[in-house]
């Protein structure tokens, strides 16, 4: 596939800025914007998504509501995509056709969520435009609490489809 690298490392840029990124959420996504998610890191390798503890994200056991966990990690697993399909003059559709989840322990305060996939994106991305059909993909974000320990892990199934313009 033909990526700009220079654009790809401004969009990566881009997701790492906190005001723009607010502005952005708070348009495009708002809950994601209100729960106070906030994208980390992101890069080829990894990406890595943060979300606060407290009254905003907390369930009425007090710990973090699950929904919010969900939020936290598809947003791990979306960012290379996007970054990628801002980054190309190919046409690409994405969207998520199936999801699940396991929890390991209540979650309380930050809790990170780490996607380590994202090599494979570009892979799933070439082999659409080389077939012309879409293409699954499944992306893990872990999450894991200020001890590092993992209270949820997902996975993310997303459907790709490159098209030439």
């Amino acid at each position: 596939m033909l990526v700009d690298e220079q654009r790809l490392a401004k969009q990566y840029s881009f997701m790492l800025k906190r005001l723009p990124m607010k502005t952005f959420m708070l348009w495009r996504m708002p809950a994601a914007a209100l729960m106070g998610l906030r994208i980390d890191a992101v890069s080829s390798k990894q990406t890595v998504v943060s979300v606060p503890g407290g009254r905003r994200t907390q369930n009425p056991f007090g710990t973090m509501y699950w929904a919010v966990q969900g939020m936290a990690a598809e947003l791990a697993t979306a960012v290379v995509p996007t970054c990628i399909s801002r980054s190309t003059s190919m046409k690409l559709r994405m969207f998520v056709v199936g999801t699940e989840a396991t929890f390991g322990k209540k979650a309380y305060g930050r809790c990170n969520f780490a996607c380590n996939d994202t090599h494979k994106v570009m892979d799933a991305f070439d082999e659409s435009l080389s077939t012309g059909k879409s293409v699954n993909c499944d992306l893990t974000a872990t999450g894991t609490d200020g001890d590092g320990k993992v209270v949820s892990e997902w996975v993310f199934r997303w459907n790709f489809l490159a098209t030439e313009e």
